[in-house]
Formats: structure tokens, sequence, C-alpha cells
């Protein structure tokens, strides 16, 4: 499928992503370096990578398969739905208890730890089912008609997001993260 390789590359971004929040979170526990703000900073990436962009785009996915006869509260489009809530609601309790823990609650740290856990153990589960279940449903059942509505759907969001800058903003976001990583250790 041509909107495929769009995908490819967000998740691509995504996994780098959650590699640096995973590793934030690993050297928490044991490390008085790790600062609050690199979680507050990851937040970022969460609300306007993921949120605002990749789950937008697969929406476009999401309402492929509910035209096609998949209901929206059951099933691979309930799932996907359900990680998204899930993702959210992480992302959201992630960001409270950093900025928990920048107002001087220490208990929130670990707080932090878990919620950057849960986030990034939920994301890669919704990677793996998108690119496990969703794209070859979407193969099996949608017409070419469909393909091309979403391929066109896909570039004008891409096409929206490098009107804003968007474009390397998210990579360097990323490689922020990676060398406060780099000064804890």
């Amino acid at each position: 499928m041509r909107f495929e390789k769009s995908f490819r590359s967000d998740q691509e971004v995504i996994l780098r992503f959650l590699d640096a929040l995973g590793g934030g979170a690993a050297i928490l526990s044991g490390n008085k370096k790790a600062r609050p703000g690199f979680f507050v900073f990851a937040h970022t990436f969460i609300r306007e990578f993921v949120e605002e962009n990749f789950f937008r785009k697969e929406a476009l996915l999401i309402q492929a398969l509910v035209d096609n006869g998949f209901p929206s509260d059951d099933g691979p489009v309930g799932g996907m739905l359900a990680a998204q809530k899930k993702s959210r609601e992480a992302g959201e309790h992630l960001l409270n208890a950093a900025k928990g823990w920048q107002a001087g609650d220490e208990e929130a740290r670990v707080e932090v730890g878990w919620a950057a856990s849960e986030y990034t153990s939920t994301m890669r589960q919704h990677l793996e089912r998108l690119r496990n279940l969703i794209f070859p449903l979407l193969e099996q059942n949608i017409s070419p008609g469909d393909e091309h509505r979403i391929s066109e759907g896909l570039n004008t969001i891409t096409f929206e997001n490098s009107m804003k800058g968007d474009t390397d903003k998210y990579v360097k976001l990323i490689e922020s993260l990676e060398d406060e990583l780099r000064e804890w250790r």
C-alpha cells in the first residue's frame, strides 16, 4: 500500500522517542541526575507528534475500516482506539507527575517512572498492532479508491505539518532528549 511509507517513517521517529523516554525511565530510579524537565519536554513530543499528528493519520485508517464494516467499538478498530486512549492517559499522567516532581514532590518521581514505562509499553504494542494487524486488514478490505483517499488525507496532514516548519523539529527534540540522557550517565 502506498501510504505505509508515510507511517513507516513516523513509526521510526516514534520508536526512537520511545527508546529515549524508556532510557529516561530506566535511569530515573537509580540516578539523582535525572530531572523532571526531561519528562515535561518529552510530553511535547507525545502531544504534538503522536497525538496531534500520528493519531490524526491513524484516524484515516480507522475510518476506512469502519467504512468497510468493522465495528468502531470492538475488534481491531476498538483495540486501536483503546490503545490511543490508554497512551493519552499515560502521557497525561506522565506530564502531571513530572510537574508535581518539578514542584518539589519527590514521591511524584516514582509516578513519572511508572507513567513513562506505561506509555512506552502501550505505544510499542500499538505500533505492532498497526503493522501486523491494521495494515494487513486494510490491504485485504479497502478498495483502490479508499487507498487513494487515505493517501490524499495523509499528504494533506504532511503538507500542513511542513507548512508549520515541523519537519525536523521532532527529530531535534529527540536528539536533545538523547543528549540529556548522556549527561545523566
